[in-house]
């Protein structure tokens, strides 16, 4: 069996791409038709694209990898396509990458005759519990499709502002370690080249440059050892941030931090009613909707006040009401929704509330880093600058006794 790359149109005009395992061309258009779809073109895949799949094979599946494979799936059930003829398609499409063989076993399950949601949750860490309640709706409502295309839009916005995220957080982070790398060449390789002289002749020096003398005598001689050191603490430091409590008691710390109350404020309130807005649209009960959400919040901390919230409206009381006595959101954030509650459209208004917050999120984000980039070089400038400073003291002092 080759793999055939392919193209094809589908009723509405929208062209899909994947792969097909088959013996022969005739066969792939064949199988095209089947599914609704008018043939391109296709073509056996190169060799490089199978080196590519033995490569990708090594690591897990990606989040994007998800991503990919839920608006596929999604575009070939609006053209028509069975589910597990559309699985079939993905399940061999490069598109969809590491994901593949996980896209076999679901397809292999719902053959079995278990149902698609039940399906994936057996693959729960690529699929979560809002993913996974989406999917039984769609099922149960007869509109997967339209189900996998809100998952498949949502993932998409949420990986683009997360990129924005990281491409905002790129450059204070390198002028940060750029800053670092300066001060450590200083220290390690210029300032020992002054401490022998300074020493040699007994010369006054203030405390800062013996704090930093000292410091430097400690990497030339236990550099190896520091380095160590440094290197397991990272390592310590990035496991124990993979720990679900650890990060969200450290999230809870960094959000009393001037600066950062606010990113961490927003980012709470656009994730919450984004959620809110999507579960809520798509047929879930509000209670099952809270229930699936205090699991995605329990990631910002404060997990109790997020389960007391939840309990007050199971037990009767008003969303508005339960989020104000949390206080867990802002004040206007909890208005728009009591004003959706009233109105009967807290959906669409938990919506506009997760954009109002997303675009101050990313306003806040682009003051920090208009910050935090030139303190550091203006912090770097004043260290290494009293050094020099210091150093040229030390050495004056120096040159007048010995004339």
């Amino acid at each position: 069996m080759t793999n055939f790359r392919y193209r094809a149109l589908t009723a509405k005009g929208d062209v899909v791409s994947g792969s097909i395992a088959a013996a022969s061309t005739a066969d792939v258009l064949q199988r095209i038709e089947y599914l609704g779809l008018v043939a391109i073109d296709a073509s056996p895949e190169t060799t490089k694209q199978g080196v590519s799949l033995s490569l990708g094979a090594l690591s897990g599946p990606r989040p994007e990898d998800v991503t990919v494979f839920t608006r596929d799936l999604a575009l070939l059930m609006k053209a028509g396509a069975r589910l597990n003829d559309a699985l079939e398609l993905l399940a061999s499409d490069m598109d969809v990458g590491r994901l593949r063989p996980v896209v076999l076993k679901i397809r292999t399950a719902i053959l079995s005759g278990e149902s698609f949601a039940d399906a994936l949750g057996r693959h729960a860490p690529l699929f979560p519990p809002m993913y996974l309640a989406l999917i039984k709706v769609g099922e149960m409502s007869g509109t997967l499709d339209h189900i996998l295309e809100t998952l498949g839009n949502e993932r998409g916005r949420a990986e683009a502002m997360r990129r924005k995220v990281t491409d905002a957080l790129q450059y204070p982070a390198f002028v940060l370690l750029a800053a670092v790398g300066v001060l450590g060449f200083f220290v390690t390789f210029v300032l020992p080249q002054f401490s022998a002289v300074l020493r040699d002749f007994n010369a006054k020096t203030d405390p800062i440059i013996e704090v930093f003398m000292a410091l430097s005598d400690l990497l030339r001689d236990h550099g190896v050892e520091v380095g160590s050191a440094v290197l397991a603490a990272a390592l310590g430091g990035w496991l124990l941030w993979r720990q679900p409590g650890v990060r969200a008691a450290t999230i809870v710390q960094l959000a009393r931090l001037p600066l950062v109350s606010s990113v961490v404020e927003f980012h709470r309130t656009a994730l919450f009613c984004r959620n809110l807005g999507i579960l809520l649209g798509s047929g879930v009960n509000l209670t099952a909707t809270l229930r699936i959400l205090v699991d995605i919040m329990a990631v910002t901390g404060n997990l109790p006040v997020w389960t007391a919230m939840a309990d007050r409206v199971r037990h009767g009381g008003k969303l508005s009401d339960a989020l104000a006595k949390a206080a867990v959101l802002p004040g206007v954030a909890v208005r728009m929704l009591r004003l959706g509650e009233e109105t009967g459209q807290l959906p669409v208004l938990s919506a506009r509330v997760a954009d109002f917050y997303e675009v101050k999120l990313q306003r806040q984000l682009d003051r920090i880093v208009g910050v935090i980039g030139p303190a550091a070089i203006v912090t770097i400038s004043v260290v290494v600058g009293g050094l020099i400073v210091s150093v040229m003291t030390a050495l004056l002092s120096v040159t007048q006794v010995v004339g």
